[in-house]
């Protein structure tokens, strides 16, 4: 059985993504994250290649270390104590500076050659037409089998 995990588009504190990159680590740290989420755990942005993994996303955004950021979830016990060190560790940001970035990612177009890598990503939704549309939090949400809000 799949562990659940949060939809990216939950939140902590006002950041998109962090709640879901907490289950990640934790699951990982257990052995129950599924192989298919290891390779972008935590990964950073490499637009130079076209890679925007949202686990990257956040960490850039927030100038933080993934190693730093791995340790203290681990270590923390729970969601809050997490969201204390990523505002002591992190890039502060406003309530706007955090919309605004989770508006970035909801509302970026996706070009051919995404459009082509999320067909191959994820097999199941990748009949639909509106492919290229969707959000990368709408891909995650419906390849979980949760429906879009």
């Amino acid at each position: 059985m799949t562990p659940r995990l949060r939809s990216p588009r939950a939140s902590l504190g006002g950041y998109v993504i962090l709640p879901r990159l907490i289950d990640k680590v934790r699951l990982k740290s257990r052995g129950e994250l599924p192989e298919e989420y290891h390779p972008n755990l935590l990964r950073p942005l490499a637009p130079e290649i076209g890679l925007f993994p949202l686990d990257g996303r956040f960490l850039a955004f927030k100038e933080l270390d993934p190693r730093e950021l791995e340790a203290a979830i681990l270590q923390l016990s729970d969601d809050a104590a997490v969201l204390a060190w990523v505002e002591s560790h992190g890039r502060q940001r406003n309530e706007r500076e955090k919309e605004e970035w989770r508006r970035s990612i909801e509302e970026a177009p996706a070009d051919e050659r995404r459009t082509a890598h999320r067909k191959r990503s994820y097999p199941a939704i990748a009949h639909r037409s509106d492919i290229g549309e969707l959000s990368p939090f709408d891909l995650i949400d419906l390849d979980e089998g949760r429906p879009l809000p």
